[in-house]
């Protein structure tokens, strides 16, 4: 894993560590989050899942494709779809999230 990959893991990590109350064991009867919180959070991690990932999908894609296109001309509208399928990645993500706020 390279190093540039580790600061939004770790802010990931970071921001589940701090939904977690701290006298969780002393006060069960009190929710940390209401429904609609924990909705929301899931929604934001989902959305932050598919954003990263597809940022760093047309990163590679996308500089792979320049480079092609640059020796091979024939190659661009191939690679063009390429970097349309890694757009795809994060407009999964909205779809997901839709369905994470929409559930009942």
């Amino acid at each position: 894993m390279r190093v540039r990959y580790l600061l939004p893991l770790g802010l990931l990590i970071l921001a589940a560590l701090a939904l977690v109350p701290a006298n969780a064991q002393e006060q069960p009867q009190q929710a940390a989050l209401t429904d609609f919180g924990s909705k929301v959070i899931a929604a934001a991690i989902a959305f932050f899942g598919a954003a990263f990932g597809a940022g760093v999908a047309i990163s590679h894609a996308g500089s792979a494709a320049i480079a092609a296109a640059a020796e091979r001309a024939e190659v661009r509208t191939f690679a063009i779809v390429i970097v349309a399928f890694a757009e795809a990645i994060a407009i999964y993500g909205i779809v997901i999230v839709f369905f994470i706020l929409g559930a009942g």
